[in-house]
């Protein structure tokens, strides 16, 4: 089964839509603020489907773009006048960032962790929205939410990646939800043999054929959450889809599996953190 993520997505940002609505009857716009340093086409290309859902929904993206050479004070100037406006909800610098401005945590604890909602700060009340979008897509996938972390909590899962981004906070949060969870990374040995004995392979590579039909068990679930483009600039997943298609019970393309549920994740931490804001 092709799982498709726009129309798990749209479930979301029409649910958002009505509560934006509402939120606009009082005076209030949800505000997203994003800070892009340099001109990375794929931080571009994150931002422009960021700015389409919050159209969608009736909310506002201010989009921030800093030449590569700025300054890491100036960032911070930037960061501290979003934190302190009360018109603005939600705060994100995009990664990457240039080596110049330093380890991003570092500029990321300057973020008021109310408007974290990337959800990257250890004290932030939000939940990653790529590790949200995992739970939310197995939803869509047993089409029984209530009992979803049952569900999950049988499976064998395998996470491909432990990146700050997006491996390490959704082997986390599976963890946290009492799931046996299986991190492989560069090190790890006989990765293939761990990955074939794994109902759910999530994979945050981004280079292609870290899963294939020889590595996989039957009927598993696969989750692409890595991303690459070939020389025609055409988007992949880590996974070839013809390949794998008649092996795995269900599987996210790329594009329209992991994304958009992902930006809608972020919408919807965008909207908690205005009603923490009220």
């Amino acid at each position: 089964m092709r799982i498709d993520g726009k129309a798990i997505a749209e479930i979301t940002l029409t649910d958002l839509t009505r509560q934006v609505t509402n939120l606009k009857k009082k005076g209030v716009t949800p505000t997203l603020a994003v800070i892009q340093v340099g001109d990375d086409p794929a931080s571009t290309a994150y931002i422009n489907q960021k700015q389409k859902a919050a159209e969608r929904i009736g909310a506002m993206l201010i989009h921030e773009k800093l030449p590569l050479d700025v300054s890491y004070q100036r960032v911070t100037i930037l960061v501290h006048e979003y934190n302190t406006n009360p018109d603005i909800h939600g705060i994100i610098i995009q990664q990457p960032l240039p080596d110049t401005l330093g380890d991003i945590s570092t500029l990321l604890k300057r973020i008021n962790p109310q408007k974290d909602v990337d959800g990257f700060l250890p004290n932030s009340p939000y939940p990653v929205p790529v590790a949200a979008a995992v739970i939310t897509i197995m939803k869509g996938v047993t089409g029984s939410c209530p009992v979803i972390k049952r569900w999950l909590r049988q499976k064998s899962i395998v996470v491909i990646g432990r990146g700050e981004t997006a491996g390490k906070p959704i082997a986390d949060t599976l963890i946290k939800h009492g799931c046996t969870v299986s991190v492989i990374h560069s090190q790890t040995k006989n990765p293939d043999v761990i990955i074939k004995s794994a109902d759910i392979v999530i994979s945050c590579v981004g280079k292609p054929n870290i899963v294939r039909r020889d590595n996989i068990r039957k009927d598993a679930i696969l989750l692409s959450i890595g991303i690459w483009r070939d020389d025609n600039g055409k988007l992949h997943g880590d996974y070839d889809e013809d390949a794998i298609q008649h092996i795995a019970s269900a599987y996210t393309p790329t594009p329209g599996g992991v994304g958009p549920v992902n930006v809608a994740c972020l919408m919807q931490n965008l909207l908690q953190a205005v009603s923490k804001a009220l």
